[in-house]
């Protein structure tokens, strides 16, 4: 619930799970440096919901592309701000599922001894 209780909270995961995945969490981003540390020298893949927590202490993920839904965000309210439309009348845009973007920490997982070969392969 707090950034004051993930170390304890890591900690008790060791011995007890064979990985431990993050979905996209500001908590848990803030922290993500103090997981990778903990999961690093316990040797336990820390799967992340997006690449900047991936980057800080994470071994992978399948993240969207932070700046393509900004832009995304940026048309649709310009839109608004235009007067074109209407948030009530918009639909619920998103960004397509090829537009994802592997991420992998090659440090982590030269640390924890996994191959993430196969993450190259398209």
């Amino acid at each position: 619930s707090s950034s004051n209780e993930i170390q304890s909270v890591v900690e008790s995961a060791v011995g007890k799970v064979d990985a431990l995945y993050a979905p996209t969490d500001n908590t848990i981003a803030a922290g993500a440096a103090q997981v990778g540390q903990i999961c690093k020298e316990n040797k336990i893949p820390f799967v992340t919901g997006e690449e900047g927590m991936c980057k800080a202490g994470g071994l992978f993920t399948l993240s969207i592309n932070y700046a393509d839904l900004g832009k995304r965000a940026g048309e649709m309210a310009v839109k608004i701000l235009k007067g074109e439309s209407k948030p009530a009348d918009m639909a619920i845009e998103h960004l397509d599922t090829a537009d994802l973007v592997v991420a992998k920490n090659d440090e982590m997982a030269q640390a924890i001894g996994v191959d993430l070969s196969a993450l190259d392969a398209k």
